[in-house]
């Protein structure tokens, strides 16, 4: 063997024994500052199993939909056979593992126990990579008055291995409609007196709809009424017309909705609706929200919906118009209900051009806790109307403008005296997002649906 292969072999032996050394450190020297891990992608779906606990033998899944941008809806799916039909089961996402134990982080809709399908809807402000990641479980509760025994419960996010799935196919430019619901006064023991609410219809895909409704509280049912509340309230489709009456629709959707339980501070339940936009709007009925499972026969709101729309006495909108966000940078328009030449879909921070005595509904996908919806002067910052929790614009409590707020947008009139003072809508948070408000003549025509 001459000394030139002695010498290539020798080389070639060192070579082999760092390259160990070399790969080590070569995955210490990553871009996105982790020790060479890179973090799972997310889809659009992520499902987790809820198991049994305390012989309930309610089981089910709780799943992550992909919503938007900034936005997560979270499917509850019990099983109905199992759950109680004389209460309704609150629903929480915790913080921590199952074994550690933790406090509420976001309120879920809760079930309906005596619901055939055991089915609730929630829309959170938060994308789905956070929630997938997310250090938590969560606990379905016997009932509002039985908090501490949980039926069923699981972990997600960081503390499980989900099972992901295709998602919803979402339509491109969803469109909503938003109803009032007249308060009623019952014999009762729980809102008694009545309440007003909305009821909102939003399209998901071809064949289904997010059907939400909220009372208007400022807050969680029980500290409106300013003491313990131990049952959670109801909502369903019902047939026909308020003043005909009619049962709960049983075909050729259900017409059970979610509860509220009565320490959500948001005071709202949804659930999807396995029926078509049109055809929910278009549909011969109208909404009851109820005292509880146990007391059904007190109704203290409710309002006509679909084809009986503008029959509740007062408060329909004339137009709805529908925004989301595009990044920080803009709002966009992705839908206008109920009058033309409202504004334009599809372009950043178009005009709005609105008419003075007409109600809107302004339904903002973008979300409350990420791009809250404002009215304001010509002054930047000087507020109006505010879509933000725990503030307010300056002709919130103009009993002609009858403004309304809940987590999906605002409702009000377009009086002579808002129209006076109003220039432009913008994000409160983010000052790029700010577009024009004019004013157009009122010629006697008009919206409705």
């Amino acid at each position: 063997m001459t000394l030139s292969t002695r010498v290539r072999r020798v080389l070639s032996a060192a070579a082999l024994m760092l390259l160990p050394l070399a790969l080590v450190l070569s995955g210490c020297d990553s871009d996105d500052g982790m020790t060479g891990t890179t973090p799972p992608s997310v889809g659009d779906q992520v499902s987790y199993d809820l198991s049994a606990q305390n012989n309930s033998g309610v089981t089910g899944t709780v799943t992550f939909w992909r919503a938007g941008p900034d936005t997560t809806l979270v499917t509850l799916d019990l099983d109905p056979s199992a759950t109680n039909s004389n209460v309704s089961h609150p629903a929480h996402i915790h913080l921590n593992s199952v074994s550690e134990g933790g406090g509420i982080e976001y309120y879920l809709s809760a079930v309906n126990g005596s619901s055939p399908n055991g089915t609730t809807a929630r829309k959170i402000g938060v994308p789905i990579e956070d929630l997938a990641t997310f250090d938590g479980h969560v606990n379905v509760h016997a009932s509002p008055a039985n908090l501490e025994t949980v039926v069923a419960q699981g972990n997600i996010g960081a503390n499980a291995e989900g099972t992901d799935g295709s998602g919803l196919n979402f339509v491109d430019s969803p469109r909503a409609t938003t109803y009032p619901l007249n308060a009623s006064t019952t014999q009762g023991s729980v809102l008694s007196g009545g309440i007003t609410g909305t009821v909102r219809f939003e399209e998901l895909t071809s064949s289904q709809t997010l059907v939400t409704y909220a009372l208007d509280t400022d807050g969680s049912v029980e500290n409106y009424v300013g003491s313990d509340v131990t049952v959670a309230q109801i909502g369903h489709i019902h047939e026909n017309t308020v003043a005909e009456g009619g049962g709960i629709v049983s075909g050729p959707f259900s017409g059970y909705l979610g509860s509220v339980a009565p320490t959500d501070p948001a005071a709202r339940s949804s659930r999807i609706i396995n029926a078509s936009y049109d055809e929910l709007t278009s549909y011969d009925g109208y909404v009851n929200i109820h005292q509880s499972n146990a007391n059904a026969q007190y109704v203290f709101a409710q309002g006509n919906i679909g084809a009986n729309a503008g029959s509740n006495g007062s408060g329909s909108v004339d137009a709805t118009i529908t925004v989301n966000n595009q990044g920080t940078a803009a709002w966009e328009v992705t839908g206008v209900s109920g009058e033309s030449g409202v504004a334009s879909t599809g372009t950043a921070n178009p005009s709005f051009s609105l008419t003075v005595g007409h109600r809107y509904r302004i339904d903002n996908n973008a979300g409350l806790g990420a791009h809250p919806f404002a009215l304001e002067t010509g002054t930047d910052g000087d507020y109006l109307l505010r879509q933000e929790s725990g503030e307010s614009g300056s002709l919130e409590d103009d009993p002609d403008i009858n403004y309304v707020e809940d987590d999906d947008g605002i409702t009000f009139t377009f009086t002579q005296a808002l129209a006076d003072e109003v220039a432009a809508y913008q994000c409160t948070f983010h000052g790029s997002m700010e577009g024009s408000v004019a004013t157009t003549s009122n010629s006697g025509g008009g919206g409705g649906y």
